[in-house]
C-alpha cells in the first residue's frame, strides 16, 4: 500500500473515529440521566450531581469526535461541485456547530451546578440543550440526503434521514431515540466500506471533449 493509498483510508475512516469518540466520550462521562418529559424535580436532581473527572474528559472526546466529523463530512465531498455539494458542506458545518454548542451548554450546567446556579436557570439551559440535540438531528438527516454516495449506502442513508425526521416529530417517544444511532452505525459502516472501496463515493462524470481537426 503506497502512502497516497493510506492517506485516502484517512478520510473515510475519520467517520469510524467519530463515532468512536463519541461513543466512548458519553461512556466515560455517563451521568445519571434527565429527559424532557421527566418532571422539573427529577430534572434538577439529576443535572445538579457535581460532576468528576471523568465527565469532563467525556466531554473533550465528544469535542473531538466532532472535528473527526468534519474530516469525514469535507472527504466525502472533496471532488464534489454545485449547489448540492455546498449544501451537504453547509449541512455539515451546521451539525458540528450545533452539536458543539449542545456540549459547551451542558458544560455550563456542569459548572453552574456545582457553583450555586439557580434552578430557572438549570432548568433553562436543559431545555436549550435538550433543543439543540432535537435539531442536530434534522441537520443530520439533510447530511444524509446529500451524501455523493452511490448503491446501498445511499439507499441506506436516504431512509435513515427520513427516520430522523420522523424522530423530530415525537422526540421524547422511547424509540426516538434509535433513528440517530442508526445515523452513528452508518457512520461506522459507510467509513469501513469507503476506506476499502473508496470509488463508491460519487464524481463528476468527465466532460466529453470533441477531437478537432487540424
Amino acid at each position: 500500500m503506497t502512502k497516497e493509498d493510506r492517506l485516502s483510508r484517512l478520510g473515510p475512516l475519520s467517520g469510524v473515529l467519530f463515532v468512536a469518540l463519541q461513543l466512548g466520550g458519553v461512556a466515560i462521562g455517563s451521568q445519571p440521566m434527565a429527559t424532557l418529559g421527566d418532571p422539573s424535580s427529577k430534572i434538577l436532581d439529576t443535572i445538579a450531581t457535581h460532576p468528576g473527572t471523568a465527565a469532563w474528559v467525556g466531554a473533550y472526546m465528544e469535542v473531538g469526535s466532532l472535528a473527526a466529523f468534519a474530516v469525514f463530512a469535507a472527504w466525502l465531498f472533496q471532488s464534489r461541485r454545485g449547489p448540492l455539494a455546498t449544501a451537504g458542506l453547509l449541512a455539515a458545518a451546521v451539525y458540528v456547530a450545533i452539536s458543539l454548542a449542545g456540549l459547551v451548554v451542558g458544560d455550563v450546567i456542569k459548572y453552574g451546578a456545582g457553583h450555586g446556579m439557580g434552578d430557572h436557570e438549570l432548568l433553562a439551559l436543559f431545555y436549550l440543550q435538550s433543543g439543540l440535540f432535537f435539531a442536530s438531528w434534522g441537520i443530520a438527516a439533510a447530511f444524509l440526503a446529500l451524501v455523493p454516495l452511490t448503491g446501498w449506502l445511499r439507499r441506506s442513508a436516504v431512509v435513515i434521514a427520513g427516520l430522523l425526521l420522523v424522530a423530530m416529530a415525537a422526540p421524547t417517544a422511547d424509540p426516538a431515540q434509535f433513528p440517530n444511532m442508526l445515523f452513528l452505525i452508518w457512520s461506522v459502516v459507510a467509513g469501513i466500506s469507503l476506506a476499502r472501496r473508496p470509488h463508491t463515493v460519487a464524481t463528476p462524470a468527465p466532460a466529453v471533449q470533441a477531437a478537432v481537426r487540424p
